[in-house]
């Protein structure tokens, strides 16, 4: 069941890092389009800022659950890796947990801010005048995310606390 689980949530995972991947490349390609218009034909855009910050917000939210995945977010390890393994994998499950908190907060009020944004009709300042409730929603999307990464994250260090096979192949 476990390995079911975590295929479903590994596969959302990768699709979430797809679309920070797509986000990456099309903030490339805008802000190149920006700095050609700017400065070579001196007709800056009024969108290319706006949608830049957007298109980090999707970068940034979407992409956590699979760098969780790789085992790529920064720490301070030099105290966890002076302890032996099994207390380090302990160690590992409670701030997985307390992570999963402040995660859970941020999906809560974050859902919250968006449904708030969309029942109000709440448009940018700007002139792209942008629904809000889209890049809202992406927070609390992304901290889902890498909840659900958590849970195979803890999944996998009960696995191997007990000695039995998570059902997860190793990565490298």
């Amino acid at each position: 069941m476990f390995q079911l689980l975590s295929r479903g949530i590994n596969g959302l995972t990768w699709l979430a890092e797809v679309l920070a991947e797509i986000a990456l490349a099309g903030l490339m390609l805008l802000v190149f389009h920006e700095v050609i218009v700017r400065y070579l034909f001196n007709s800056p855009t009024v969108y290319s800022v706006e949608l830049s910050e957007y298109l980090l917000v999707v970068v940034a939210f979407m992409s956590m659950g699979w760098v969780l995945k790789e085992d790529r977010h920064v720490r301070a390890t030099f105290v966890v890796n002076a302890l032996p393994e099994k207390i380090r994998l302990g160690v590992d499950i409670v701030t997985s947990l307390l992570t999963m908190i402040f995660g859970g907060i941020l999906v809560w009020k974050g859902t919250e801010t968006a449904i708030t944004a969309f029942t109000g009709d709440y448009h940018s300042s700007s002139l792209l005048d942008f629904p809000l409730w889209i890049p809202y929603a992406i927070i609390p999307l992304g901290a889902l995310i890498l909840n659900l990464q958590y849970i195979v994250r803890i999944g996998d260090r009960f696995s191997a606390l007990t000695g039995k096979p998570s059902g997860r192949p190793e990565t490298t």
